[in-house]
């Protein structure tokens, strides 16, 4: 199995959830992710990404971005196909189509990332979402995260300056929350 390995630690490069496989893209995933990024409505609530978004772009993000070892990516596929995109370090960061939205998934999603960092020797992890994002927002919040600081970010698909709410999450957070809940 292909790792993805920073410093010793090790995560995983597939990871199963009740509902969920998390992979590696594909290059038959390039229309899928063209497909959700071409909605503004999931767009607008992203820093990096190009607009409009093509193939090219994908093509791009799966060779080099989501390639890199040292940022893990997964593609989040519920039995129907790439639904969403998920990643760590430095960052927690995701998206997932509309069509997707408010059925739990990336919630379950998240956490299996968020485990298996976790499990591979990470001490923190940090997210973070645009103001206005109330779903993200609640996501990671219900994931542990708490508020940092807000910071002012360059805002790729309208080209400018935005807020966005820093948040972090750490191994003693999570694993406390974890416990809790057993």
């Amino acid at each position: 199995m292909d790792l993805h390995a920073e410093n010793g630690t090790v995560i995983p490069d597939t990871l199963w959830t009740a509902r969920l496989l998390l992979r590696p893209l594909t290059p038959a995933n390039d229309a899928a992710i063209v497909g959700a990024l071409a909605d503004w409505n999931v767009v607008k609530w992203l820093t990096a990404v190009p607009w409009p978004y093509d193939l090219n772009d994908a093509a791009y993000f799966r060779t080099v971005i989501a390639a890199d070892p040292n940022h893990p990516h997964w593609g989040i596929d519920n039995g129907t196909g790439l639904i969403g995109v998920i990643s760590v370090k430095p960052d927690l960061g995701y998206w997932l189509t509309a069509l997707h939205h408010s059925k739990g998934i990336m919630t379950e999603a998240a956490k299996a990332v968020i485990n298996a960092a976790f499990k591979a020797g990470l001490q923190q992890i940090t997210s973070g979402h645009i103001p206005g994002n109330a779903p993200s927002s609640a996501i990671l919040q219900k994931l542990g995260f708490h508020d940092t600081k807000i910071v002012s970010r360059h805002h790729r698909p309208s080209s400018k300056n935005i807020v966005v709410q820093r948040m972090i999450l750490t191994h003693a957070t999570h694993d406390r929350l974890r416990n809790a809940a057993q």
